[in-house]
């Protein structure tokens, strides 16, 4: 009997890392902003965006997707070789 890959699972998983990626990242670059806001002087939206959305953030976002993804296919292949 041979078994597939459950690549919605595998799909699944790296967005969900993706997605906790987007967090840290926003957090750690509006930083100071969140520290402002809480104590009372809160700036504009549009300066939490354009310190968070950077392209060298969009590159490292896009780069740990694959390698999440692709190292989860070769998991569950190598995983399926040895069964």
């Amino acid at each position: 009997m041979e078994q597939k890959i459950d690549y919605k699972k595998i799909i699944l998983s790296t967005l969900l890392k993706v997605f906790l990626i987007l967090v840290i990242v926003f957090f750690f670059n509006t930083w100071p902003y969140i520290m402002q806001s809480l104590d009372g002087r809160t700036p504009p939206f549009k300066d939490w965006l354009d310190h968070s959305v950077k392209m060298s953030n969009v590159y490292v976002i896009v780069i740990a997707g694959a390698y999440f993804y692709f190292n989860g296919v070769s998991k569950a292949k190598h995983n399926i070789e040895n069964q």
